[in-house]
């Protein structure tokens, strides 16, 4: 055992330096700025964030994402994602009056599509289900397994 903690490990416990088999970490976050470009809801999905200064792949290397598919269900958790996004936006940028505008647009289509989208297709979380009729959250078919039409 040639090591300080006893482990035969060339990387020591608590010495104090970078060991020389540790990873490399980014420690750099850009700031971010108000009332930048923004990708669309469906983009922003696909790349994981809605603002490009924001959209840096691990080791500039990026994995190619297949295509989202076109349906009301991807429509809803694009729209989902952008809302969550800006709201961590606007947690650090409060006075960008244009973000919080469409914040709020997107809240407002986001509760209109889903009530939409659970008429057809039935509740997409498991608060959502109807107690009328008993505890139908496992009630087959499952949204994502019916077709845009409504049927299996």
């Amino acid at each position: 055992m040639n090591s300080e903690n006893g482990t035969g490990s060339a990387c020591g416990y608590r010495s104090g330096i970078l060991p020389e088999c540790a990873p490399l970490a980014f420690p750099y976050i850009p700031f971010q700025q108000s009332n930048t470009r923004m990708y669309g809801q469906g983009e922003g999905l696909s790349k994981g964030t809605l603002f490009p200064g924001l959209n840096l792949p691990y080791q500039e290397k990026t994995e190619p994402h297949g295509e989202l598919a076109n349906n009301a269900l991807t429509e809803l958790m694009a729209l989902g994602f952008a809302i969550v996004d800006l709201g961590l936006y606007l947690d650090t940028h409060r006075e960008d009056t244009e973000a919080l505008e469409l914040y709020t647009y997107y809240v407002k289509l986001y509760q209109e599509s889903r009530a939409s989208y659970e008429k057809l297709y039935g509740p997409i979380v498991q608060t959502n289900v109807t107690m009328k009729t008993g505890y139908t959250w496992l009630n087959d078919p499952w949204p994502w397994e019916r077709t845009e039409g409504g049927a299996k």
